[in-house]
């Protein structure tokens, strides 16, 4: 079968608008391929890009092809990529986000998610499309992949809408799990209940949790329902309850071991999080506010001796482990997955996934670039 010799993908011109282009596609060279895509998940941050907030603290510039969660078919690839990441054309794989330099001190001792060698945030859907090739972000038909990608093999067998969980899931796993050394009984509280939110619950049960307690608002109680079928002992309608007053109830006053902060822009989880926070436990922030500042309590973060963790994205092996856990399956993962749009409703994608619509608000959006 002829190849395509181009791609349609979405393009954000400015804050609040896409366009769809049409764009050739690249040639392959020994180190690179072209990914067909499957589905594109939408992460919470796409909406925050798409708003333009990363416009405001630098981490987008210029136009730019959306979508950091890409997952697809390899189309064409180079004989170097293909042995150096053991896959070859008409395998499924799932893309890390960052593109590492490999040559920085960071990437050199094996934190690529800290790289800082080109000296801006390098990942896909972030890229400007003034950087050759254009391709690279996950609102497209097809997506060039970058000889410095780092990416995963998932099996055909798992459904899109389940294999698209592999960001989400690795996020739950890495941010509740890897980083905070969570022990057998320990009480984990996550502020917010979306697909990431769901994820850190699904990764402290399967880490064996004591107690795991969930908030968000009250046009959640889906989510929140769901949290509690997930594996959740509790939880907390923000906007209703006191989170401090009844998190230190359910713990009869000892606080939580760790609190995962995963709410998008509003900053007073974070103080929530100080003050729920057992002595000695873990506070890690990973929800993107993607502008708005706050102050911290520094006193209480040192009377309470509080390890306060600021997280970036995902590293390898969360993934590994999330696609495992995956294709191991065992969990309604298939409910967790809201809808999928076209290239065409990638805006309506977008204002679904932030709750924008009418109706129930979604947990896992994706776009599907032939749909």
């Amino acid at each position: 079968m002829a190849k395509a010799r181009s791609s349609r993908a979405v393009v954000q011109t400015a804050p609040g608008h896409f366009e769809l282009h049409e764009f050739a596609r690249p040639e392959v060279t020994p180190d690179d391929a072209i990914l067909r895509m499957e589905l594109c998940g939408i992460c919470g941050s796409d909406i925050e890009q798409y708003d333009g907030r990363f416009d405001d603290i630098g981490w987008t510039k210029g136009p730019t092809i959306p979508g950091h969660e890409p997952l697809g078919v390899i189309d064409e690839i180079g004989e170097r990529a293909a042995r150096r990441w053991g896959v070859q054309a008409g395998d499924r794989i799932a893309v890390e986000p960052l593109i590492p330099c490999m040559e920085c001190e960071a990437c050199r001792t094996g934190n690529r998610t800290r790289c800082s060698g080109w000296g801006r945030m390098f990942s896909y859907g972030l890229i400007d499309t003034a950087v050759e090739p254009v391709l690279l972000g996950g609102y497209s038909e097809y997506m060039y992949l970058h000889p410095n990608s780092v990416v995963h093999k998932v099996s055909s067998a798992l459904p899109t809408s389940v294999a698209v969980l592999f960001n989400p899931l690795a996020a739950g796993i890495r941010w509740t799990v890897a980083e905070t050394d969570l022990a057998l009984g320990d009480t984990v509280v996550v502020l917010g209940a979306g697909q990431r939110g769901l994820s850190c619950v699904i990764a402290a049960r399967a880490a064996g949790a004591g107690k795991i307690i969930v908030t968000d608002l009250a046009r959640a109680a889906k989510k929140l329902e769901f949290a509690l079928e997930l594996g959740a002992d509790a939880a907390i309608v923000a906007d209703e309850e006191d989170v401090v007053e009844r998190v230190l109830k359910l713990t009869n006053g000892r606080g939580a071991d760790v609190v995962v902060d995963v709410t998008p822009v509003a900053t007073q989880p974070v103080h929530d999080a100080i003050r729920i926070v057992r002595a000695g436990g873990t506070v890690v922030l990973v929800g993107v506010k993607g502008g708005p500042k706050t102050t911290l309590d520094t006193d209480e973060i040192l009377r309470k001796s509080i390890t306060l963790k600021g997280i970036l994205t995902v590293d390898s092996p969360a993934y590994v482990k999330a696609i495992r856990l995956l294709e191991r399956g065992g969990l309604p993962f298939e409910r967790m997955h809201t809808a999928s749009y076209s290239l065409e409703r990638a805006e309506e994608a977008i204002h679904h996934l932030a709750g924008r619509l009418d109706g129930p608000p979604a947990i896992n959006v994706a776009i599907r670039p032939g749909a």
